[in-house]
């Protein structure tokens, strides 16, 4: 979601709110963004702080337009001081960044902003640096931290932000985002139910082969619920040759989680099957099985995910599932 054009639908309430701010000259020196990976926190700071500089901001709207929203869509203003993690963590010598720029006021004007993005990854001499400033500070200063995971975050640091979670669209919001850009329907409905945001969902779906992904982890999954022995041999030669990285086997287990979440759905008769091209299959068979065993399916599932959180191997996880699964279904 990089269009911050884009951020004022997905998020009503938090631009409304936070334009009424900016037109009171209300706005809190920190505040704390949080939500899913992709769902909009960093477009969300730049609309505001576009609020903030804009040239020609309508009732604490900025016009995105002038050349003071421009300069801070395009990361070049001098007064907007981002903060992202180097590798796995953000690192001392940024932090001492920060706090330089944190003493310092503005280089055009008294109003200076900052953005800090994945916040829970700062180093504990860090998350004490800035807390010293939220504790004290100087000047004409709004801060924006963002994370996925707030309990992370050392409470004393949450306690001085005003925190906002921001708003997941629905399944069907996504899908209708994704068809009016485009993608297939039937794809549409799958990465609507697959992702939590519009950004997230277009990333997967330039992923490359995950329409050869959807296809075979479906083609694998109707073999499991066929009791057909094919099944074992297409984890090598159907799945893992299309994983290359984490999060290629990401998608792939939220796939196979879809499959078997769905399979409930289907089994209740709550709504259509998401993976329309085999619905009629997975429909006939689905109806075959018993609630306890649909269930425990999904219980088998979600234990493979906190396999792969401590480190088990991809392939001897996906392996096991293979056989659980056909025993679950079959025993």
């Amino acid at each position: 979601m990089s269009d911050n054009n884009e951020i004022q639908k997905q998020q009503i309430v938090l631009t409304d709110y936070f334009a009424n701010m900016i037109k009171q000259g209300h706005l809190a020196h920190a505040y704390l963004l949080t939500g899913p990976k992709g769902i909009g926190k960093r477009a969300l700071a730049l609309w505001v702080i576009q609020g903030i500089f804009c040239q020609n901001k309508i009732a604490g709207r900025p016009c995105l337009d002038c050349e003071e929203c421009r300069r801070i869509a395009s990361g070049n203003h001098p007064d907007v001081v981002h903060v992202a993690p180097d590798g796995l963590s953000i690192k001392v010598d940024q932090i001492r960044f920060l706090k330089s720029e944190f003493s310092k006021s503005g280089i055009e004007g008294k109003q200076k902003t900052f953005i800090i993005e994945d916040a829970d990854k700062m180093t504990a001499s860090a998350a004490n640096s800035l807390l010293k400033f939220l504790e004290e500070p100087s000047g004409t200063v709004v801060a924006f931290l963002l994370t996925e995971t707030v309990n992370r975050i050392l409470p004393t640091i949450v306690s001085r932000c005003q925190v906002f979670e921001l708003t997941q669209p629905s399944s069907t919001q996504l899908a209708a985002a994704l068809k009016k850009i485009g993608v297939p329907a039937d794809k549409a409905v799958i990465l609507g139910n697959l992702a939590n945001s519009l950004a997230e969902s277009e990333k997967i779906a330039a992923t490359e082969d995950f329409d050869k992904l959807v296809q075979n982890v479906c083609v694998w999954y109707l073999h499991i619920l066929q009791g057909d022995a094919r099944c074992f041999v297409e984890v090598q030669t159907s799945l893992l040759p299309l994983i290359n990285n984490k999060d290629d086997e990401v998608i792939l287990l939220n796939l196979i989680i879809l499959l078997v979440k769905n399979s409930i759905s289907v089994y209740y008769g709550e709504k259509d099957n998401i993976f329309v091209k085999f619905e009629a299959d997975f429909t006939v068979l689905i109806a075959g099985l018993t609630a306890g065993r649909v269930m425990e399916a999904v219980e088998l599932v979600l234990e493979t995910r906190r396999k792969l959180a401590v480190n088990v191997s991809f392939q001897n996880v996906i392996e096991a599932l293979t056989i659980d699964l056909s025993q679950c279904y079959h025993a």
